[in-house]
């Protein structure tokens, strides 16, 4: 009878080890082998301790939904860290789905580019997915160390010069504004999307900063870092074919875009605009609409704060 039962002891426990073999795997792996490794790393310098409405701040590396991958990739980012891991909450079977789902969505992973700072900002990421739920993101910046430390002091200088302590918050970004528009020319060979005609740094605040040429993404990212060197709370907002700033000011949202208020003129006379400068979201949708134009037409969605 012993041996009946024993006998049926093991069948038993063979069935279940076969029928919830994935689940026994993943907890292994999750709670052993590679438990130790499942910590985010320390922030760097340019992290910013603000969450958004899109996503926040995280220290979960179990997330149990779509909302908890968005979070964890924004930490990532956030935190200017090069490689995170992370595995599938138990119970959550839609993980890997919502994985491969969200890396080939380039709005959703953009947005959440907009919102960090620019130099822990990606040019490319990247997600590895093993059978067991343990993902893999790899970040590739756009700002190598040298480009940080050229434009921090270009900006110190430039701020040295224009700004002085007793100016309000305003005061300071409308001197910064106004030193982009009067020292920079829009890179007119290049668009947001094609910069192989070009042979500046149009796209980023070094072709703006050191060559004195920009398109809207390195308008952009120059006002974006002046704005986190004061703790000005902001992030860069996009439509399909545009991007600009959004800043906080005296606890309301505001638009900024330097580069509609730096416009090319057919004989390449220099002009300063205020049209775009520290504007609601209706003041915008007017201008836009009295343009004739759609480069302002953003997801409200994704960007919640605007709205």
């Amino acid at each position: 009878m012993k041996k009946i039962f024993c006998f049926v002891v093991l069948i038993g426990a063979l069935f279940l080890t076969i029928k919830y073999k994935s689940q026994i795997v993943n907890y292994l792996m999750k709670n052993a082998v590679y438990k130790e490794n499942i910590v985010f790393g320390d922030a760097n310098s340019y992290y910013k301790d603000t969450d958004y409405l899109f996503v926040q701040n995280t220290t979960n590396l179990y997330p149990s939904n779509r909302q908890g991958i968005l979070n964890i990739i924004y930490s990532t980012l956030n935190r200017g860290l090069n490689e995170v891991t992370f595995y599938c909450a138990d119970g959550y079977d839609k993980c890997i789905d919502d994985v491969n789902t969200i890396a080939e969505d380039s709005v959703s992973l953009s947005t959440i580019n907009n919102l960090v700072h620019p130099f822990n900002s990606y040019s490319n990421i990247y997600f590895t997915i093993s059978d067991y739920g343990k993902v893999n993101i790899k970040v590739s910046k756009i700002y190598s160390d040298s480009d940080i430390s050229i434009i921090n002091d270009k900006i110190n200088d430039i701020t040295n010069s224009i700004v002085s302590d007793d100016m309000s918050n305003y005061d300071k970004i409308l001197a910064f504004h106004d030193y982009i528009v009067n020292n920079t020319v829009y890179d007119s060979s290049v668009s947001i999307d094609n910069q192989s005609y070009s042979n500046t740094h149009s796209n980023t605040a070094i072709g703006l900063l050191l060559e004195g040429k920009a398109i809207c993404s390195g308008y952009s990212d120059t006002m974006a870092i002046f704005l986190n060197m004061n703790g000005i709370n902001n992030y860069k907002i996009s439509s399909d074919e545009h991007i600009w700033n959004l800043v906080n000011i005296d606890g309301m949202w505001k638009h900024i875009d330097v580069t509609w208020d730096d416009p090319v003129t057919s004989n390449g006379t220099n002009i300063l605009l205020h049209d775009f400068f520290l504007i609601d979201s209706q003041e915008l949708f007017d201008k836009e609409e009295s343009f004739e134009k759609d480069n302002h037409i953003f997801n409200k969605d994704l960007y919640m704060e605007a709205m």
